[in-house]
């Protein structure tokens, strides 16, 4: 039933790793990259993923310098119809700490990341706003190493002594859906137990329930869900797990 649901989901990209292959260097892809998972919070993959489709349109790398300004910035946010998004106040300092985060690093992520381990990336992380320095679990930094590992680091691939696969907004339905979740767990909790569901879902490799789930009734930036691209509702194999069946 899941599995050829699992398969589908597969051919999907990653929306934030798609929106940073688009831009033209290797730094600038990873900057991105790292943009984008730092400010995944409180939005949707379709939102985010227009919001950094319209700054790339107006940076080509958001660590070149002169930096964009506020002004500039609010644009696109009001562009991505994104006023009310609760980081609202913050995505400008947001986005000058990732550049001064590269330019701190010769503005060669893709190098820096090469020379890391995966728990050393997730120290260093810490260093940039809203990168989750006071949370131990630093989930933002998670979605980067995995992501990192999509991009093809694949030293990074997450192993057992390695930082765990981030949950998703997606798979937090999953469990909802499926009544695995307990709301009374700790942050620390819930991603174990996401981790175990990854496992149980696809024993072989994990990551692939990772970037699969992320997708499920996941809400597109045009009225549609990224879920439905793996099937349409009437054809989806684990439709009667899905919010949008009944």
């Amino acid at each position: 039933m899941f599995k050829s649901w699992l398969l589908k989901a597969e051919e999907l990209q990653d929306p934030i790793l798609e929106v940073a292959s688009k831009a033209e260097t290797p730094q600038a892809k990873l900057n991105f990259l790292l943009l984008g998972c730092a400010l995944q919070q409180n939005i949707t993959l379709g939102e985010l993923q227009f919001f950094l489709t319209e700054l790339l349109k107006i940076t080509p790398d958001v660590a070149e310098v002169p930096v964009l300004s506020e002004n500039q910035i609010a644009d696109v946010i009001v562009k991505a119809h994104l006023k009310h998004w609760v980081l609202y106040p913050n995505v400008a300092g947001i986005i000058w700490s990732v550049g001064r985060f590269a330019r701190a690093r010769g503005n060669r992520l893709d190098l820096w990341v090469k020379d890391k381990s995966g728990v050393e990336i997730w120290k260093e992380c810490a260093d940039i706003f809203y990168m989750g320095k006071n949370n131990g679990i630093r989930p933002k930094v998670l979605w980067f190493l995995f992501r990192l590992s999509l991009y093809g680091f694949s030293h990074l691939e997450p192993k057992t002594a390695t930082p765990p696969l981030p949950i998703s907004a997606g798979a937090r339905r999953w469990l909802i859906q499926t009544q695995q979740y307990n709301a009374e767990e700790t942050p620390k909790e819930k991603l174990k137990t996401a981790n175990l569901l990854y496992g149980e879902i696809s024993p072989k490799n994990p990551s692939l329930a990772c970037h699969a789930l992320q997708f499920f009734s996941e809400p597109n930036s045009d009225n549609s869900y990224f879920c439905q691209k793996i099937f349409p509702c009437e054809l989806c194999t684990v439709s009667a797990y899905c919010h949008l069946h009944f």
